[in-house]
């Protein structure tokens, strides 16, 4: 189960912890597709992660991510308004409901992961110079305040080719999201006996296919790392930037709309 969020979020947010720095670069390439009406051309970004014991920090254009457990704090920023939001490192359900407002709570309350399929004996393949094993999930995500139910399907690769105690960002990373997912997001129980299977996954993940399905359309994501190099951190990298003006939570902003 644990392993099972640690791979939600490293696809969508790639957000990780390690011994020692460590600079990650890595391409996402999401498809031409039409929703709603609207045509989205391709699009192709490289995003970067430096990780550290107690910190990483992911870097793009649009969406910033600094977890600092030492200022016990987690920012998420947004390039394009030049603003960010702050969460304590200890939040749970109740505590981020009492941040938002009612209809917020609404929405956030009625998400519910269901229709979980796991296949851990997925196809063997080479990235660059990593030997990866695969593995295969499908999931939905169901948000009834919004009449939506995006459906997941999604091949991952890992690799234990790589020098740094990935065993150890795991039990890390798993400990901090078992808290900011398992706390807040309801998951059916029979999802949880499928995620279950997830523990028996094990290396880095170098490589991912998603394939969402919503309102009729199909939108495809690829995810390779390109570069893993332990090397000292920029000053600056794990801080919000300056002139960046902090935000609440509310309905009208939010901040869905950079995270999807």
């Amino acid at each position: 189960m644990k392993k099972l969020i640690l791979v939600i979020i490293v696809i969508l947010l790639a957000s990780i912890f390690l011994s020692a720095d460590v600079y990650v670069k890595r391409m996402e390439k999401m498809s031409a597709f039409e929703l709603m009406g609207k045509t989205n051309p391709e699009t192709v970004e490289i995003k970067e992660m430096w990780l550290a014991e107690n910190r990483f920090a992911q870097l793009s254009k649009t969406v910033g991510i600094i977890l600092d457990y030492e200022k016990e704090k987690l920012y998420i920023i947004i390039h394009p308004e030049k603003i960010y939001f702050e969460f304590p490192t200890d939040i749970n359900r109740e505590k981020l409901f009492a941040m938002l407002p009612p209809k917020a709570v609404e929405v956030i309350s009625s998400v519910e992961i269901t229709g979980v399929k796991v296949n851990i004996g997925g196809p063997k393949k080479k990235i660059a110079n990593w030997n990866c094993d695969g593995a295969e999930m499908e999931m939905t995500f169901m948000i009834p305040a919004f009449g939506i139910m995006p459906k997941y399907k999604i091949k991952f690769w890992t690799t234990k080719d790589v020098s740094f105690d990935y065993k150890k960002y795991s039990k890390a990373a798993e400990d901090f999201f078992v808290k900011y997912i398992l706390g807040i997001i309801k998951i059916d129980e029979a999802s949880e006996k499928e995620f279950e299977k997830m523990e028996a996954v094990d290396g880095f993940q170098v490589g991912a296919e998603v394939t969402i399905t919503i309102f009729g359309s199909v939108i495809n994501i690829e995810m390779q790392v390109l570069e893993i190099e332990e090397r000292p951190a920029p000053a600056g990298v794990y801080s919000v930037p300056k002139g960046y003006t902090k935000k609440t939570i509310d309905a009208a902003l939010g901040i869905q709309g950079y995270l999807m």
